[in-house]
């Protein structure tokens, strides 16, 4: 690592902290921009990622589940569905989730509200930094994997 400042720490510092530190600790501030961005809506960022899925057409709960696995745990996941089953958002209908018109006027309300996210992530990562970065952790996991 370069010389430079990363959020106020030195980079001595960066250097003595293991990736996995820096993986969960920009996970955390992910959730808490979602968390901040997102208040009052009655949405967290896995709720959004559960309506921004079905936003792109029915699937069943199994493929939802399989798809969003890696963003949250399967009971939390199946809680959200039920939730947005309960508000109105989510309908099943022969073994398919879709959102509702209600489900789509809340995701599309939402929609510029995660972009703002987008934008900060942006704004802290140039678009070239961010390609980097996403194909250095699709290699550290393909690589953890075998």
């Amino acid at each position: 690592m370069g010389g430079g400042n990363y959020g106020g720490r030195v980079a001595d510092e960066t250097r003595m902290r293991p990736i996995g530190w820096w993986l969960k600790e920009a996970d955390a501030r992910l959730d808490n921009a979602f968390d901040q961005a997102l208040r009052g809506s009655g949405v967290d960022r896995r709720g959004w990622q559960v309506l921004s899925s079905l936003s792109r057409g029915p699937v069943s709960q199994e493929e939802l589940l399989t798809s969003l696995g890696s963003f949250a745990p399967a009971p939390v996941l199946t809680e959200t569905v039920s939730d947005f089953k309960d508000r109105g958002w989510v309908e099943e209908h022969a073994g398919l989730l879709r959102l509702t018109v209600q489900g789509t006027n809340q995701q599309e309300a939402l929609a510029p509200v995660v972009a703002g996210v987008r934008r900060q992530v942006s704004a802290a990562l140039p678009q070239a930094d961010y390609v980097t970065l996403v194909q250095l952790l699709a290699r550290l996991t393909e690589g953890l994997a075998r």
